[in-house]
């Protein structure tokens, strides 16, 4: 039999390049090193060491569920650079891979994307296997004109460990995490990622490719309700721009008409204290935005909601707050190709999304 293996071998030697399981592999884990690689977080020290989205001291601030969500890694991302043409990315997570309206890739895989020097990005195709261990190998990669290398993180799931291979002989570096200011965006399952078939189809990671800026994802499914501790947190950040995208979890039912007045206004007053001349882009609910979908009373909530925050917004821009903005259901565009289930974009409502959201922000940042 190793008679056998040393011809095999001899034969790829001679004849040919090694498949890539049988090439001798160097891994290289995120956490180590001095330089922070772990990038899309928001800028607080205690986040360094981790793939979280929340500092531990918010835990006894904020909601379980909340804090639940912070430790899921949408919009976390790391960036290297290498001349390898070949990249096995290999990992564990703490929850389950799918969900039964968002596929295993979304919900726990990876996705890579090569940024050129000239600013354009190329995406590069994986092949995957789940299980306890997740590995994603990416073959025959041609980036000798690319400037660096981003790996997006699952959108819906904590990664415990993670390692990334390349041949011994490829170089590589991990990239340290921008210092420049970020695009905050507080949200909710639709910010988060649901339900785009790969992380790299979130519309916010759509969206900073695009814009060519830093940016936070601060979407909690279900939980994304213009709280106090979380308004608090952001005001710490000095960012180039606060988005804030909550109402499709403000819908009726949920929180008191006055309160989720009350919580935009607390919202906008309080960033505007710490950062007067930051702009602000409020959002309306992106559902309902099509006749066609067939469901009356769903329709009517998403509407109300979008009705709460246009009548918060012109209230604030009538008392003279400056630099705030609103971004409509309709500039949104939602149809029924656009969604999973009526209100989660799929991956055409996730880049109705993303384009909607660079109009109105190409104008605000000019």
């Amino acid at each position: 039999m190793r008679t056998i293996a040393c011809l095999i071998l001899l034969c790829f030697t001679c004849f040919g390049t090694l498949p890539l399981h049988a090439q001798e592999m160097r891994w290289r884990n995120p956490m180590d090193g001095n330089a922070r690689a772990i990038q899309g977080q928001l800028p607080i020290a205690s986040l360094e060491r981790s793939y979280y989205r929340l500092p531990d001291d918010m835990e006894q601030l904020v909601r379980p569920p909340v804090w639940n969500l912070s430790r899921q890694n949408a919009g976390v991302y790391i960036e290297f650079t290498t001349d390898a043409s070949a990249i096995t990315v290999r990992y564990q997570v703490s929850e389950a891979l799918d969900m039964p309206h968002m596929p295993a890739t979304g919900v726990s895989g990876v996705d890579l994307y090569a940024k050129h020097k000239n600013g354009g990005w190329d995406w590069a195709a994986g092949s995957y296997q789940f299980g306890d261990t997740i590995t994603y190998r990416f073959a025959n990669l041609a980036i000798g004109n690319e400037e660096k290398m981003r790996l997006y993180l699952p959108l819906y799931n904590s990664v415990t460990w993670m390692e990334i291979g390349v041949s011994a002989d490829a170089a590589f570096e991990f990239v340290p995490a921008t210092v420049d200011r970020p695009v905050i965006v507080y949200g909710t399952s639709i910010a988060q990622g649901a339900c785009a078939s790969r992380p790299g189809l979130a519309w916010t990671s759509i969206l900073a490719r695009q814009l060519d800026l830093p940016m936070v994802n601060l979407g909690f499914s279900g939980n994304g309700r213009l709280e106090k501790p979380l308004i608090d947190l952001i005001a710490t950040v000095d960012a180039h721009l606060f988005v804030l995208d909550c109402m499709p979890n403000l819908t009726p039912g949920s929180v008191p008409d006055p309160e989720i007045l009350d919580r935009i206004e607390y919202a906008v007053t309080h960033l505007k204290e710490k950062h007067p001349d930051t702009p602000i882009l409020l959002v309306e609910h992106s559902g309902g935005g099509s006749s066609q979908v067939i469901d009356t009373a769903r329709s009517a909530n998403y509407r109300h909601t979008s009705e709460l925050m246009r009548s918060a917004y012109q209230k604030l821009v009538s008392q003279g707050v400056n630099r705030l903005y609103l971004l409509t259901t309709e500039a949104i565009g939602m149809g029924t190709e656009s969604t999973v289930d009526g209100v989660h974009p799929n991956d055409i409502g996730m880049m109705q999304h993303a384009t909607a959201y660079r109009e109105i922000i190409n104008t605000i940042l000019k």
